[in-house]
């Protein structure tokens, strides 16, 4: 967006310049259940200002558009608008146009009652958060993320003036993902564009300006110092001397908002704005015309991405989400915050919970000096709008008002942007879901009408800014990583590999469960960067259970997969959940490529999918079985990795209906996820990290799909669901490695580990070592070698010699047990001393069975931390 000649918010120059005439909106209002608010009033939607507020103007797949767009197209998805207005106060957006095999940037007006297609500003490929700006010449720039030849996301800009387009130029590229980009307007008519690289590895903000005298741009400032991560940076200007950019910063531990200053020259001053240890992150920011800037942004719960067992919703990235919202006043640096009501979560309409919870708002400031917030607000089911306003006159907010029309799934932001006369508008996407299924995309641009009489809310609902009580004792202590940079190299067999550590089944509001407790694709990705210092993540939603991943979810999610990749030092992948039912088991699939099938499980939706056509399967009702699924996958023809879940539970496998595993595809059990438990063995031990004390657990309980988390060895998971246990899987005659994840909610306590050839960090190179079983399970990153005279784990050979088992064991907190399982017996016991955290042996079975004999590692630590080495399979012959 743009910020004006003196403007404020982060899309200002609209201070300076005229509205226009409004249009009447035309939109459904969402179906909402009834329930009551979080603070235990009874909620009603704010009937009087729903009726006029907002007036708009919509570009979708059911609006008339007058050039390079066809009216009525329903496959086309319209999508991350942003908006800006000329010099003579008409108003224009730049929107990304999904056609089912691209995304091209498109530039429209607003004419009258619709917006009128004016230019497609980019080449077709995948594109990510455009932003725009007016400058003082009256040209419009569209800035935007688009994927380059290397896969990794650059930053472009684009200049539409005189009614021709300029060429296009990029503004930031690097070895790694540059793009969520905000742009704004400076008095003197500069264009600023603050950006977030990932090129060290994690977030840091930069930031650049266009002089429309010089018809030059800057060179690159960085605006954060290069500590944690620093995320997705908001623009405002209070004179023409520099800029004021809003981010939030993981450095110290949690994630806090923070405030720059940039001047012309690139001189940098930066302050923390919050201090709690809540997460504050999310930042949105106005200059109020005057001497201060109103800063807005999302608090979370405490210890946010820390450890954290079992799937509770509030326990999640979204829970316990509230509103930030205070002033910054610039001659003494302070920084107020102003309490917001209902605990800092304002409903328009009545709310469940949990699952209701508030995210990404919006500042702007209007002409009388009030600041208003667009914030989306998720009723467990799915995200929506809302308006919410502060009367400084009476020091009162006002009811917030649902913005109709506005229902859509996460990673979406809108914007709100003021106007010369103190006006405000509003630009948004919606698909008009009425529950989760997704529907096509399209873009809504709403005048705000600041003088409509809004109910306040009494003074004394607001008295305080709302904190959470300190965590349960078993969380208040952080957990302690490994620096970002170690990594454990493995020398074997004239070959190093390195070991890399990630997690592949983590859900978000594209699944059909917890939808207001899992958090975004980009929280995910937040807490695989700064949290648990991952190597490599991808987000698993699931497929057609309860609702389908859309093709343009499953686009989505790859988009957003290329918004966050630094090759050579975070590695994001492209996943999903096939959630198959016992006796077949859900299973992750994961792509090194972007474009890979999605295998839904109803045959029926499958043949009406876009992959029918390359990758047909029979005709015939049901669903698609693992069978079929391997075959699919391997006509597909590129690196792709398959890993079952949960197997002993109502969810999971019976490995004994399986001849033969396909392991052209499948090699890898996840034998432990955080959401739940071990699925090693009967009477296996159980990691107790993380656990609340006092917790029980029952063997009737094991039987059932979510079962409460073990302080001790499970005896039995109940009949049949034995079956699906790992060891069972080996005796069966499955040659499948292991892995640890998360699932649903859990954080920080379920760390993959994968050994990839040194100079092989890459996508593909995770997926080859998927498929040589060179991975490891832990809750902790705990570094495992297991090795058997000289063949690396996960491999399968024949020997005349006696086999020679080699283990080495880097722990992170010290040793309690090391076990050697052979034959799915335990077969070895390693005691170390008192204290000690790492260990290196070598034991011989001096008396293995003939044929063949399966060995792995299961460490224990004193802290209750567990891992687990991939086996491996060892055929020994009689001599001749």
């Amino acid at each position: 967006m743009s910020l004006p000649l003196f403007c404020s918010s982060t899309r200002s120059w609209l201070a300076l310049l005229p509205c226009f005439a409004a249009l009447a909106v035309v939109a459904q209002t969402p179906q909402t259940p009834k329930a009551q608010k979080p603070g235990g009033k009874p909620g009603k939607p704010n009937a009087a200002a729903q009726k006029g507020i907002l007036q708009a103007h919509e570009i979708s797949a059911k609006a008339a558009l007058t050039s390079g767009a066809e009216s009525r197209d329903e496959k086309l998805h319209r999508d991350f608008p942003d908006l800006c207005l000329d010099a003579s106060g008409n108003a224009w957006t730049c929107y990304i146009e999904n056609d089912g095999k691209a995304d091209t940037l498109h530039l429209a007006k607003v004419s009258g009652d619709k917006l009128d297609h004016v230019a497609i500003v980019s080449k077709p490929g995948v594109l990510h958060q455009p932003a725009m700006a007016r400058d003082g010449g009256n040209g419009l720039w569209c800035i935007w993320g688009q994927v380059d030849e290397r896969n990794v996301m650059t930053l472009r800009a684009r200049r539409y003036a005189n009614g021709s387009l300029g060429d296009e130029i990029t503004l930031a590229t690097s070895a790694a993902s540059d793009s969520f980009a905000d742009a704004g307007t400076d008095p003197a008519g500069r264009v600023w564009v603050a950006w977030q690289s990932l090129r060290r590895g994690q977030g840091d903000v930069f930031v650049r300006y266009f002089d429309p005298k010089s018809n030059e741009w800057s060179k690159e400032t960085a605006v954060s110092a290069p500590e944690g991560g620093n995320w997705e940076p908001r623009l405002a200007f209070s004179d023409a001397e520099g800029a004021w950019i809003a981010y939030d910063s993981s450095r110290g531990g949690d994630f806090n908002l923070r405030l720059a200053r940039v001047t012309l020259e690139g001189k940098v001053t930066d302050q923390q704005l919050t201090t709690s240890d809540e997460y504050e992150a999310r930042a949105g920011i106005a200059f109020d015309q005057k001497d201060g800037l109103w800063i807005v942004g999302e608090r979370g719960r405490r210890q946010w991405g820390m450890e954290q067992r079992g799937h509770e919703i509030d326990t999640g990235f979204n829970g316990h989400k509230r509103l930030i919202i205070g002033r910054y006043d610039i001659a003494n640096g302070n920084f107020t915050e102003l309490p917001v009501y209902d605990n800092g979560r304002p409903a328009p309409v009545p709310m469940p919970s949990p699952g209701f919870n508030v995210n990404v708002p919006s500042v702007a400031v209007d002409a009388a000096g009030n600041p208003w917030v667009s914030y989306r607000v998720c009723n467990s089911i799915n995200w929506r709008l809302a308006l919410l306003k502060y009367d400084l006159a009476n020091q009162q907010w006002n009811e917030p008002v649902e913005v109709e029309d506005s229902t859509m799934g996460q990673d979406r932001h809108n914007e709100l942007t003021r106007t010369a006369d103190g006006s405000l508008w509003l630009c948004w996407p919606t698909d008009g879901r009425l529950r989760k299924d997704c529907g096509i995309s399209r873009v809504h641009v709403a005048k705000v009408d600041t003088k409509a009489e809004l109910k306040l809310v009494p003074k004394e609902e607001a008295l305080a800014v709302h904190h959470l009580p300190a965590p349960e004792p078993y969380m208040t202590t952080p957990a302690k990583d490994r620096p970002h940079d170690e990594h454990h190299v493995w020398k074997i067999g004239g070959k190093s590999y390195r070991l890399v550590f990630g997690d592949l089944h983590r859900h978000t509001d594209i699944s059909n469960c917890r939808t207001g407790g899992d958090g975004c694709i980009l929280e995910h990705f937040r807490y695989a960067y700064d949290c648990a210092a991952l190597d490599f993540m991808g987000t698993s939603d699931h497929t057609d259970v309860g609702k389908k991943m859309d093709p343009y979810e499953w686009w989505h999610t790859q988009r957003m997969v290329d918004a966050v990749y630094a090759p050579g030092k975070f590695t994001s992948l492209y996943a999903y959940e096939r959630e198959q039912p016992y006796p077949w088991g859900h299973r992750n699939v994961v792509f090194a490529q972007r474009g890979g099938p999605v295998v839904y499980l109803s045959r029926q939706i499958y043949q009406a999918s876009p992959w029918q056509e390359s990758l047909g399967i029979k005709p015939g009702i049901g669903q698609i079985t693992p069978m079929e699924l391997w075959d699919v996958l391997d006509r597909y023809g590129k690196p792709v990795a398959l890993i079952s879940h949960t197997g002993a539970t109502g969810m999971g496998t019976d490995w004994d209906q399986y001849e033969k595993i396909d392991n052209r595809v499948e090699n890898t059990v996840e034998i432990f996820q955080g959401a739940r438990v071990s699925y090693e063995a009967r009477n296996a031990p159980q990691p107790t990290i993380g656990l609340r004390e006092g917790e029980k657990y029952t063997a009737d309980t094991a039987s059932k799909a979510v079962i409460p988390l073990p302080p001790a060895a499970i005896e039995d998971f109940g009949e049949q669901r034995n079956n699906g246990l790992y060891q069972h899987a080996l005796a069966d005659g499955h040659k499948l490695g292991v892995f640890a994840s998360s699932d649903h909610i859990s954080q920080h306590c379920s760390f993959g580990g994968v050994y990839v050839e040194e100079g092989k960090f890459t996508r593909e190179g995770i997926i080859e070592g998927f498929k040589a079983r060179r991975s490891i399970a832990a809750t902790d990153k705990i570094f495992v070698e297991f090795s058997a005279n000289g063949h690396l784990m996960g491999e399968v050979f024949q020997t005349q010699d006696k086999p020679a088992l080699q283990f080495a064991v880097d722990a992170t907190a010290p040793l309690k047990r090391i076990t050697i399982v052979r034959n799915e017996v335990d077969w070895k016991v390693v005691e170390p001393k008192s204290g000690e955290l790492k260990l290196e042996s070598t034991v011989t079975d001096d008396s293995p069975n003939t044929g063949e004999n399966r060995y792995y590692l299961r460490v224990e630590q004193s802290d209750g931390s567990m891992g687990w080495s991939s086996p491996v399979w060892v055929t020994v012959k009689d001599a001749p």
